[in-house]
């Protein structure tokens, strides 16, 4: 049994009033007590870039589809310039490896005035696709358009990371 003519307990029966008060003020302010919200809420489908969404990120894909359709889903989920894309290469002779946009003539002509990138092309994703080659896309688009977001979790700290 509790006194309630204690003057600590009158202060905490006080101090939760005013807290409940202030509940259910901040409830009505964001609308958490009016009868529509509490009905279920509808699942909604993504809508970003939708006009670069293509039949095969709809259609369902495995190892026996056609190629044709392995592309355009890895071009629907990877975007990033059309006009280049990167390389992977690695020294024989000292060990490093690294990334180098993909040019006309190879490697030998990538510090050349004038050199010409190789546009991404099917040809290219399929070959990835196939693990012929390791290619990588340049993300940043002409006026700073970016529509992939590549995390990498690793590391002790891995779960804060991913929480932040």
């Amino acid at each position: 049994m509790t006194d309630s003519g204690d003057p600590c307990v009158q202060a905490l029966e006080a101090e939760v009033q005013t807290l409940r008060a202030e509940n259910d003020r901040l409830r009505s302010l964001l609308g958490l007590d009016q009868p529509n919200r509490q009905q279920t809420t509808q699942p909604w489908e993504p809508t970003l870039f939708v006009e670069t969404q293509h039949e095969a990120s709809k259609a369902r894909i495995d190892k026996n589809s056609p190629a044709e359709l392995k592309v355009a889903l890895f071009r629907s989920l990877f975007s990033g310039r059309d006009d280049v894309y990167a390389l992977r290469w690695e020294s024989a002779r000292s060990g490093k490896a690294g990334w180098s946009p993909a040019v006309v003539g190879g490697w030998a002509n990538a510090k050349k005035p004038g050199r010409q990138y190789v546009p991404l092309s099917e040809k290219v994703i399929e070959s990835h696709l196939a693990g012929e080659r390791h290619v990588g896309l340049y993300p940043l688009c002409r006026g700073d358009e970016c529509r992939l977001l590549a995390c990498d979790f690793d590391g002790t700290g891995w779960v804060l990371d991913a929480w932040a």
